[in-house]
């Protein structure tokens, strides 16, 4: 892999242990994923938390200094948001009182959303309450990635939420398999490694 950056890594089985994984050091180099607001752009389309058409105005070069702030503030959350991922994982709640629900709240509060009633098929009948965040300035952007971690919170069981066992590696994943025995953030990053290592011990 050498020091080139790789694409970002989706293995978490949810954008906002993605967002937790968007530093990491998978190969014992460390790369940061949301170095600049072109990043955070960037990783938010591939994450699926924007659509390119949300924040194609954002790309424009007078909003660069204020998106290179907001970075600063997201990569700021995204350090306290790892803390809170370590302190309760493997544990089935989240605290009621944890100062992590007042601060997502606080930073949802923040961002510009509306409810759409969206239908799942052209004869209607059937429709979807879609929660539709608006991206028009770089201070919408933490918000939204509040909202991911909410949805984390709200749904996650964080027995099942874990860091990968491969040695040195920093990602965490949502274990959703079958028996709950996954251990790696993925075969192609750690499996395989730990698979060879193993094979050149016993050999």
């Amino acid at each position: 892999m050498g020091d080139v950056r790789p694409a970002p890594f989706f293995v978490g089985d949810s954008a906002a242990l993605d967002f937790v994984n968007s530093i990491a050091m998978p190969r014992s180099v460390e790369f940061e994923w949301l170095a600049s607001g072109a990043d955070v752009l960037d990783w938010l389309v591939q994450s699926g938390l924007a659509r390119e058409e949300d924040i194609s105005d954002l790309r424009q070069p007078r909003h660069r200094p204020a998106l290179d702030l907001a970075a600063d503030d997201i990569r700021a959350f995204r350090e306290e948001f790892r803390a809170f991922v370590c302190s309760v994982s493997d544990k089935n709640k989240v605290p009621a009182d944890h100062p992590m629900i007042e601060r997502v709240n606080h930073l949802m509060q923040a961002g510009d959303q509306s409810l759409h009633l969206v239908s799942n098929n052209s004869d209607g009948g059937e429709f979807m309450l879609n929660v539709i965040h608006r991206m028009q300035t770089a201070e919408d952007l933490l918000p939204r990635i509040a909202a991911a971690c909410a949805e984390l919170i709200a749904e996650a069981d964080f027995t099942h939420v874990r860091r990968c066992q491969g040695s040195g590696c920093t990602m965490f994943f949502r274990d959703v398999s079958k028996n709950h025995k996954r251990r790696w953030c993925s075969m192609e990053l750690c499996g395989n490694r730990a698979k060879a290592a193993a094979y050149r011990n016993r050999s």
